[in-house]
């Protein structure tokens, strides 16, 4: 598939580096495509992979995420406009604070066609580049429209080498939202640290 991935931070670096492993098409949107932090990024990830301007860079995709600050989220899918149109749309963004801590109104009402989802937002960065916790597999909980495009979702989250587990439709981001502010209370106030994930298990 091709990816956009719009932010080239710890999220958005640490994800295109797995999916170019797995073969995907990875291009960044970033605000400076010659930036030397973004040129380094592409420097390591070798071949394939590519930066170009935010404004022009989910014309061509199969899935944009967005790993950008969520102050930074409205502005984004009102200059994109149309270029998200039947695109898939991952929403990885937190807004700290706030009691909507997602911005799926904000894709919803800039790409009202699109298949919607919010993935990656649960957990720290380290979480992704390193999905395994005492031998055991890491768990990404993820709401978002359903349908044959979350079979896409289900493996781009399984190529990170986590594992996809899907809350429900877009009415359970509040969900994700509490399980957030939970992982945030525990790597950071309780001083269980960044490497930090929950596990579903059951018969």
């Amino acid at each position: 598939m091709k990816i956009i991935i719009l932010g080239a931070g710890n999220i958005g670096s640490t994800l295109g580096s797995k999916w170019a492993n797995k073969g995907h098409e990875v291009v960044f949107g970033v605000r400076d495509p010659q930036a030397e932090k973004v040129q380094a990024l592409l420097a390591k990830m070798g071949q394939g992979t590519t930066a170009v301007s935010i404004s022009t860079a989910a014309a061509n995709a199969d899935v944009v995420v967005f790993a950008i600050p969520g102050s930074a989220m409205a502005a984004t899918a009102a200059q994109l406009g149309s270029q998200l149109n039947g695109k898939i749309l991952i929403d990885t963004t937190n807004n700290v604070g706030q009691p909507v801590m997602g911005s799926l109104d904000v894709l919803r009402q800039a790409a009202p066609d699109s298949p919607i989802f919010r993935a990656f937002c649960t957990l720290g960065w380290e979480n992704f580049a390193v999905p395994v916790i005492d031998g055991m597999q890491v768990d990404l909980f993820y709401c978002g429209d359903g349908g044959g495009e979350q079979t896409a979702v289900d493996n781009l989250i399984t190529d990170i080498g986590l594992r996809p587990v899907y809350v429900g439709g877009v009415e359970t981001a509040d969900l994700l939202d509490a399980l957030t502010r939970l992982w945030f209370i525990m790597a950071f106030q309780k001083g269980y640290g960044r490497h930090l994930a929950f596990k579903m298990i059951g018969d």
